[in-house]
């Protein structure tokens, strides 16, 4: 006879738990650190888009209906998120990202009306994690035919609030997804990319129109130490009609001996 009992755990606690196994699996805390050393080891090559960026966030919120609760989609660092000034404009700021660095936490409890949420806005990054364990011929269509993407769906949630902001994160929502799957050999370049296209579009279709803004990077290049270009390629496969009068820009991401990656930006109210 048991003299203590564990107490049971909520679904809530469940899920939690199981998200926390997919970051780690999927690397998405690793993934968010080298970004950020990236960022201390250039910054002076990234003032420009960060700029850019928050300045183009505050436009769009200025020129915002309502002033009850903002949302920020991949929020990470927050280096390009403009806390302050949304925090002053709205009653409620929600930071949303699948895993929340420590000083992010720390700094947000600076202010009442700025909550932290974690919540996987990719909605498949669990059953990635659990995919080679389920299925035992595994195709990226299982993913893409996801229950998880007609249930729940985050456009129901998003629409009730004032101001939805995508911010860097369209181009990268795939990348710890097919990064694992392909260390896995689980998907080649065309099935790789499908899943990159599906997770681009699902992404857009459920930002409330009329009430969002976008900002991602939507071409790639890279330079050799020569300064000639090795490729030019797109990031972002989003059909020409969802972006109008967008604000461009270019982010040096990253220089090096050895090479150099440039980012074409594009910034624009949805």
């Amino acid at each position: 006879m048991r003299l203590f009992s564990t107490p049971k755990e909520t679904p809530e606690e469940t899920n939690a738990r199981t998200l926390r196994k997919a970051v780690r699996q999927l690397e998405y805390d690793t993934i968010q650190n080298n970004y950020f050393y990236d960022y201390t080891n250039g910054i002076k090559n990234w003032s420009n888009h960060l700029s850019n960026t928050r300045q183009f966030i505050n436009d769009c919120a200025r020129r915002c209906f309502g002033r009850r609760t903002c949302v920020v989609l991949g929020s990470g660092y927050c280096l390009d998120v403009p806390v302050l000034e949304l925090s002053r404009m709205f009653d409620n700021v929600l930071l949303v990202d699948i895993v929340h660095p420590k000083h992010v936490i720390k700094k947000t409890r600076e202010f009442s009306n700025v909550k932290i949420i974690t919540e996987d806005i990719t909605k498949i990054a669990v059953e990635t994690h659990n995919c080679i364990n389920r299925y035992k011929d595994f195709a990226a269509d299982v993913l893409i035919c996801s229950p998880n993407y007609s249930i729940g769906n985050y456009s129901d949630i998003l629409n009730d609030f004032d101001f939805v902001i995508s911010v860097n994160t369209l181009s990268f929502l795939s990348q710890p997804i097919i990064k694992y799957l392909a260390q896995l050999r689980l998907v080649d370049d065309i099935s790789a990319t499908a899943l990159q296209t599906f997770m681009q579009q699902y992404h857009i279709n459920m930002l409330p129109k009329g009430k969002s803004c976008i900002i991602s990077p939507i071409s790639e290049k890279l330079y050799n130490s020569d300064g000639l270009q090795m490729y030019d390629k797109s990031i972002a496969y989003i059909p020409k009609e969802v972006i109008r009068d967008p604000k461009e820009w270019t982010w040096n991401y990253s220089q090096s001996h050895t090479e150099r990656i440039e980012y074409g930006v594009k910034a624009w109210e949805y």
